[in-house]
Formats: structure tokens, sequence, C-alpha cells
């Protein structure tokens, strides 16, 4: 945790899948060129039986930055019944060998309905106890790193910002495995604009502020998935917004993490270049050089 300010990172990907690891290391540093600084924090996603770290990790320690792992989920019973107790062992053997300090978010955005290890899909039937599942699960898997004395691994527990669907049992204060099994409160939250039947233009700070007022005298806080289109607003004005609020208004947000990727909508920070210049001059107020 920086002692001041915020550390930036990106998830960077120009080619929008897969290719190899060259291909991503340059989008990571077609970035840095383009904002004029190297990214404090490197953004990875690896599948539940995905091995890591890799040798994207090494570079990023190599060149200075720190990896931030999204290591996907899977249904939550076989993760409780020991099922994959020797993969899980062998991953936290893998962190502790690479020996610097790596975020790990396991199974995020688990208060949505989209994942194999969220609630709706994890509730037994007739029955809402798909969070106390995960919170189950989250504590097996860190006991297992404990074990294996895996201490370099930095657990980022991130709900999205939303509840989906927004009912009491699904409130992502359920899905909280614990101040001991817990370092950083991570949250995700992207501006669609106007592009969906149920989406508005929205700024950051009122999409974290509930998160951040639950958590955020407690732990740091991070921003570990953000973006926002062009499409319902100035995009450009969106991201000097980010840069004032997270100043003025959240001093225990102490990392962002831009997904800057075209997925669903063009979320990169070229999509213009009034877009660019913004978060360019984001990146380099010394407040986001922790």
């Amino acid at each position: 945790m920086p002692k001041q300010g915020v550390l930036l990172g990106a998830w960077a990907d120009n080619v929008g899948h897969w290719v190899d690891d060259a291909t991503a290391e340059a989008a990571v540093t077609r970035l840095e060129g383009q904002i004029g600084r190297r990214l404090a924090l490197d953004h990875h996603y690896y599948a539940w039986t995905d091995s890591f770290p890799t040798a994207l990790e090494q570079w990023d320690v190599a060149n200075g930055r720190i990896p931030l792992i999204s290591w996907g989920g899977t249904a939550l019973d076989p993760i409780l019944n020991g099922s994959y107790d020797q993969m899980i062992r062998a991953r936290a053997d893998a962190v502790r060998a690479f020996g610097s300090p790596v975020f790990v978010r396991w199974a995020w955005e688990m208060n949505g309905n989209w994942s194999p290890y969220d609630g709706t899909h994890s509730n037994h039937p007739g029955q809402t106890d798909g969070p106390a599942l995960y919170v189950r699960a989250w504590r097996h898997i860190h006991d297992i790193f404990a074990q294996e004395g895996a201490r370099n691994a930095v657990w980022v527990w991130c709900p999205n910002a939303a509840d989906v669907p927004a009912q009491s049992w699904n409130h992502w204060s359920n899905y909280y495995p614990g101040d001991a099994y817990v370092d950083w409160v991570a949250v995700d939250a992207y501006n669609w604009g106007n592009t969906q039947s149920w989406s508005s233009w929205s700024d950051l700070a009122p999409m974290i502020t509930p998160m951040y007022s639950d958590y955020a005298a407690r732990k740091p806080i991070m921003v570990a998935e953000t973006a926002s289109t062009e499409h319902g607003g100035n995009k450009a004005g969106w991201l000097r917004a980010v840069q004032t609020a997270l100043k003025s208004t959240f001093p225990s947000v102490a990392a962002l993490v831009y997904f800057d990727q075209a997925k669903e909508l063009d979320w990169q920070v070229d999509s213009s270049s009034s877009s660019l210049s913004a978060f360019k001059a984001l990146a380099n107020d010394r407040y986001f050089r922790a």
C-alpha cells in the first residue's frame, strides 16, 4: 500500500483476444508509451485451472510493476469438498516461489449473476446459501495459501458495484470473508453511458461510494476494473472527474486499475484524442504516481 496517493494500473489489450506473451507485453508498453510513464500495476486474468505466476508476472517485476492476478473461480461445492486442494496447493507453492508481492483477486463480482461461483449459481435448491458457501470457499483457498507459506499473496476481495439481483440475500456484505482473510477491498464499476436499456451516464464517484462507505475505514480500497464509454456524455470529462474525486473525496482508494480494451464497448483510453489526453493528465498527476 502506498504511503500516499494511488497506484495506477491497467488491463491492457489492444488485440481483443489472447495471442502470446509478447503480444500481451506489447499492449502494456504501448499504453505506457501513450501516457508517458510506467504503470505501477499490471493486470492479468487466469482461468480457474490455469497455472500462475507465469513469465508475464516475472516480466512485470523485472520492469518495476506489481502484478495483479485475477484468478477465475468455478462451482463452489467441489472446492469445499476438497476436490481441488492439490491444484490450489500447487498455485500457492508457485506464488511462494515467485517471491515478490502479487495481488490475487479470486472470483470477483460474486454478487453478480454471470459466474459459476456467484450466489445465484451457487444457491442450493430452495435456499440462498450461495454467499455463505462463497465465504467458506474463499477461506479454504486462503488457508491453503497460508499453510504453504505464500505470504507474498496480497488478497483482493472484489464485488461488483451493484448487486445483481438487487436482493437482500445477495448484498455484497454477505460475501465478505472477514478482515483476517482480506488485505484489500476492491470494486468494479463501469460507465455504460446510454448504450444499454438499463444504463445511463454515471460518474465513478457515486458508483463506488456505497462500497467505500462500508469498508474504507477497515481496508485499503482498490478500483480493480473501471472504464467509460464515449456514448451518452463526455469521456474526457468523466476521466477528469475520476482524477478529482479520488484526490478530494476517497482518500482510502489506494489503487486504480483501468480496463483498457475494446470489449463490449470501446473502453480504451484512446477511443478519442480528448479521452487519451485526460487519461494522460491523470496518469502524470503526482497523486497517481505513488
